[in-house]
This record gives C-alpha cells, sequence and structure tokens, in this order.
C-alpha cells in the first residue's frame, strides 16, 4: 500500500453522482489554479501584487508571466497575516492575495473590510485551495475574487477556478495538459493494481511534463469541456465528509505525541480544512525520508520561493517543520491508523 501521492483514476468511483451542485454558475474554470491565477492577474490589470511569504512559485509565475511585481509580506507565528506589515507594503493600485492556511483565517474580516472602505485603489483577492471545500458559517467579507486549486482534491485531470464580478479576459482551450494528467492517474491506478515499477516511472515523467506546460504562457488556459464534466460529477460533500472522519482520526491518534511536545499540530481546528493534517516537527526532513520507507508520502508545504527568502521567520519556521499528513477520501480510519503507527514508531525509533 501507498498513500499520498498523485491520485489514482479509480478514486473517483465511490464519489460519482449526478447534479452535485459543487459547481456554481458564477464559477470560471479552468484547466489549473495556476491559470485561474493568470486571469486573475489579466482581469485586474495591476502591476503590483502582495503576497504571503508563505507560498510556492507557482503563485508568483502566473503574475510574474504577466508583468507584475511582487511584493511578500509577514506571517504571524500561528500564520494569520501581520496587518502592519501589511499595510506598510500596500500601495494604490496593488493587488492583495490572502490565503487560509488549512483552515487558518489569515486577516480578519473588520480588516478586510477596513481595506476596501479606505477608498484607495486596491483589489482584494482570496486563494481558497486549503479550504474551498468546507463550509462558511454567514456571509462575512466578499472578496473582489475567490479562486482555488481544484486538482489538489481529487482525481481531476484539470481543475482550477476563478469567481470574480470582474470582466473576464480572452481564454483559449486546449486538452494537452488534461491529458497527460489523465495518462498519469490510469498509469498510477495499474502500478497499484501490478506494484511495476516502470509504471510508477512513467506516470511521475507524465505528471512532470504536465506541470511543464503551465508556466509556458501568460495567458490562462480554460478547462476542456470533457474534465469539467468530470468536475461537475464529482461529489465534494461526500469528498469532504470522508476526509473529515480521517482528520479526526488523525487527530485523536496524535494527540498525545501533540500534548507531549513531540510534534505541534498547526491548527486545534483541522476540521477546517482536510486538504491535508499538517504538524511542525522538529526532524521533519529526516521524518519524511522514514515514513516514504514506510510508503507514506508526505508532500514539504512548501519549500521557500527564492525571491521571499528573509522575510519572514514565521514563513522560515514552517518550511524548515511543515509536514503534511495524507488524509484524503482514498482512505478510511484504519489507514489513518497505519498512518498514525508508522509516526509513533519513527518517532520512537532511532530511524530520526
Amino acid at each position: 500500500m501507498e498513500y499520498g501521492s498523485v491520485f489514482e483514476t479509480s478514486s473517483n468511483a465511490p464519489f460519482l453522482r449526478e447534479n452535485t451542485g459543487f459547481v456554481r454558475d458564477d464559477w470560471r474554470l479552468y484547466r489549473s489554479g495556476r491559470d485561474a491565477m493568470k486571469a486573475l492577474a489579466r482581469i485586474a490589470g495591476r502591476k503590483r501584487v502582495l503576497l504571503p511569504a508563505l507560498c510556492c512559485e507557482s503563485m508568483i509565475v502566473p503574475f510574474a508571466l504577466n508583468g507584475y511585481e511582487a511584493v511578500f509580506y509577514r506571517l504571524r507565528a500561528d500564520l494569520r497575516g501581520d496587518e502592519d506589515d501589511v499595510l506598510s507594503k500596500l500601495t494604490d493600485g496593488a493587488l492583495l492575495l490572502y490565503m487560509p492556511y488549512f483552515g487558518v483565517r489569515p486577516f480578519t474580516d473588520g480588516f478586510l473590510q477596513s481595506l476596501r472602505d479606505s477608498g484607495r485603489d486596491l483589489l482584494l483577492a482570496e486563494d481558497r485551495t486549503h479550504d474551498i471545500l468546507v463550509p462558511r458559517d454567514g456571509e462575512g467579507f466578499v472578496p473582489d475574487a475567490t479562486l482555488a486549486s481544484l486538482r489538489k482534491w481529487a482525481s481531476l485531470p484539470e481543475g482550477g477556478m476563478l469567481q470574480t464580478g470582474l470582466e473576464v479576459c480572452g481564454e483559449h482551450t486546449d486538452s494537452v495538459f488534461g491529458d497527460c494528467n489523465r495518462a498519469a492517474m490510469e498509469k498510477k491506478d495499474r502500478y497499484l493494481q501490478s506494484w511495476e515499477a516502470e509504471l510508477k516511472t512513467e506516470f511521475l515523467a507524465e505528471i512532470a511534463r504536465a506541470e511543464t506546460l503551465l508556466d509556458a504562457d501568460a495567458a490562462p488556459t480554460a478547462m476542456s469541456q470533457a474534465y469539467r464534466a468530470v468536475l461537475t460529477g464529482l461529489d465534494f460533500e461526500a469528498v469532504y465528509q470522508k476526509r473529515l472522519k480521517n482528520v479526526r482520526r488523525l487527530a485523536e491518534r496524535l494527540e498525545p505525541l501533540h500534548a507531549k511536545g513531540r510534534l505541534r499540530f498547526l491548527t486545534e481546528q483541522p476540521e477546517n480544512s482536510t486538504l491535508y493534517f499538517p504538524i511542525f516537527l522538529e526532524e521533519r526532513g529526516a521524518v519524511q525520508k522514514a515514513m516514504a520507507a514506510h510508503g507514506v508520502y508526505c508532500p514539504v508545504i512548501w519549500p521557500e520561493p527564492e525571491a521571499a527568502a528573509g522575510v519572514c521567520a514565521a514563513a522560515r519556521f514552517a518550511v524548515d517543520h511543515m509536514l503534511a499528513i495524507p488524509c484524503d477520501q482514498r482512505y478510511d480510519e484504519k489507514d489513518m491508523d497505519f498512518i498514525a503507527d508508522s509516526l509513533i514508531e519513527i518517532l520512537r525509533s532511532k530511524e530520526i
């Protein structure tokens, strides 16, 4: 058994429905979250974007390709935005992009509303990749634009969304990127059935090839019709509920280690995301390697972008210490027990 890594095509099967209602009429759909960012960059028509210091290169490139200067703002230790730093770096005509890290809301509604009420020429956008499946109570603050990468949540060859009342921009459609990902997901299925090492090499190569396509053009690419059908046929409420059970099981099993300070939960409310179960560890690199030896692939969120180096101590700490444990809908509570047991064994052993 392997846990994590790219989704296999068959993982969608338990969640296929008709008329799920997840995709809203006012969502514009793209092949990736990166394309949604390209569309936002073009629609906004700005030249300066403020990004959180904890981000990945794929959040910078769409703006850079469209002529933006990227400026990075600091985060606090709990990964909430440093409001004073934001205010010191905001200039008229800027686009402020913020994101809830695994459900940790970066700014209060009051702060965001104060920016809107200031009369300055600002555009406020939220990246909800980490919590797009999680219901929010009440209306709250509504940004000028909301975007997300949907591919992080299921076996989707293509999947990015942008919701905004701003004017739309021109875009084209092709399925090359999606076809690469679909081939990778199908090979992942075959690999899990046969455990042929060559198939693993092949599906990882397909994924790498697909990723190179995303940064080849400054213009956004819309989601192709065939892959739109895949997206709209998935019951994401059921996906979220399955993930929720898994997250709660991991929290229960790992709480003793959290209480002893052997590891630290990013948030006391992990159900506010369920993308992964994020923890902080002193020996993150060694633990990640040891978990992979147990067949559990935990991504690092994220390597520090060169342009953001030195901006924020909290972001640097997260880069060095955060590990994202898989908790997605392919697995059940018994799988979470295996993952927790593996981590407990590793932390108690001499593997690290």
